[in-house]
């Protein structure tokens, strides 16, 4: 038992270490870096500007949503896009054919996208400190660290659902983008989930993202464990149920695949 755990997690170091490499280990630093300073403050701008023309009370609150966004979107696109990705390059059927086990091997690369989004928010709350005066001081920032972590986690299982629906569609991409577009709406980013009527706000509930990032506001405005504790467990709960949906998603898919020959198709 103790050997094959030491395997799994070998495998998903590596499986994290080769995604790097296919991902990132071909740009130089000063891209990476501009990308990650240029993409946040053109995003800041956009909403915060956006929600003073809405005339919107308080601008800022949006500018939040974005940033506690950043890292969920690095999990949904990032981890979908590795699974049809490799179908596109027409290397999957090469992945489903070794013996290695899925979790490890596919999960795996979720790593690489949980760090860079958490880079990716850090680089956001300093860039909003600076041009937006973001106030800080009363956060509870060891907190909020550990909510932004669970946001990165808990979003790659929409990720895996939607690179596993990658087996049978050649429309991933298209659907990936829809639901990125739907998560705007639905997860609390520009307006609190109590505005949405009751029956969307039952597929807000539904969804990772949307009590992680209230939990995150509220540990931002200097709340505790007692005020996030229901929020942050909800959030790993539903996070955890996408995670284990999706690989299993993936399974099912791959056995009906690998029947039709649908593994090959492009």
């Amino acid at each position: 038992m103790i050997q094959r755990i030491r395997q799994d997690l070998r495998l998903y170091l590596v499986s994290a270490w080769y995604s790097y490499r296919a991902l990132y280990a071909w740009q130089s630093l000063g891209p990476y870096i501009s990308g990650k300073v240029a993409f946040p403050i053109a995003q800041m701008l956009f909403f915060y500007f956006m929600g003073k023309l809405a005339g919107v009370a308080d601008p800022l609150y949006i500018v939040l949503g974005h940033i506690l966004l950043l890292p969920a979107t690095n999990g949904v696109h990032g981890v979908s896009m590795t699974i049809s990705g490799e179908r596109d390059f027409r290397t999957l059927p090469y992945l489903i054919a070794s013996p290695a086990p899925r979790g490890p091997l596919f999960v795996g690369r979720s790593l690489v996208h949980i760090i860079d989004g958490l880079i990716s928010t850090i680089a956001a709350f300093i860039l909003g400190t600076l041009f937006f005066h973001i106030d800080l001081t009363h956060s509870n920032v060891p907190l909020t660290g550990v909510c932004i972590l669970l946001l990165s986690v808990t979003s790659c299982g929409i990720g895996m659902v939607l690179g596993s629906l990658s087996l049978r569609s050649r429309e991933a991409q298209t659907i990936t983008g829809m639901i990125a577009i739907a998560l705007y709406m639905l997860s609390g980013v520009n307006f609190p989930v109590d505005v949405l009527p009751k029956a969307i706000q039952g597929i807000s509930y539904a969804l990772p993202l949307t009590r992680g990032i209230q939990a995150a506001r509220l540990a931002m405005a200097g709340g505790g464990w007692a005020q996030i504790g229901s929020l942050f467990g909800g959030e790993l709960l539903v996070g955890l149920l996408y995670i284990v949906g999706g690989y299993l998603m993936f399974l099912w898919f791959e056995r009906l695949s690998l029947v039709d020959g649908q593994i090959e198709a492009v």
